[in-house]
């Protein structure tokens, strides 16, 4: 195996491993901020803050990727940019689509599904560039 191999493996590792973590974070923060957001005092600011402090791992989870990323080869970081690519382009006709039956009288749908919906559809572009270049 050369060293370019072996590199990328090593950030795949670490990336995972960071990425895991930061996701695991999330979920609890966003259980804990839920409950206490419904279940505490009633302050708006509070709220606001409780609100936000889940997105503080998404941040760690972007810096492992970028790391990630950086550390790859360019097969590799064109898969990743195929994937994001295939991501970016359904999610975008999704939405728009779906927003355009909400004037048909379709429920309106929260945000928050619109990443869940790019990271759902990102790691099957990453499956299917990468079976490509097999």
């Amino acid at each position: 195996m050369n060293r370019s191999a072996s590199t990328g493996q090593s950030a795949s590792k670490t990336y995972k491993r960071t990425f895991h973590w930061a996701m695991l974070t999330y979920g609890v923060l966003l259980v804990v901020s839920v409950f206490l957001i419904v279940h505490g005092p009633s302050s708006a600011w509070l709220h606001i803050a409780l609100a936000v402090v889940p997105i503080i791992p998404i941040f760690f989870a972007l810096r492992a990727y970028l790391h990630f990323f950086h550390c790859i080869d360019e097969l590799q970081k064109r898969i990743q940019l195929e994937a994001l690519a295939l991501s970016f382009g359904v999610t975008c006709g999704v939405t728009l689509g779906y927003g355009l039956l909400e004037y048909a009288g379709f429920p309106a749908l929260s945000w928050i599904w619109v990443a869940s919906l790019m990271m759902v559809l990102w790691d099957i572009g990453v499956h299917v560039a990468s079976r490509r270049y097999q």
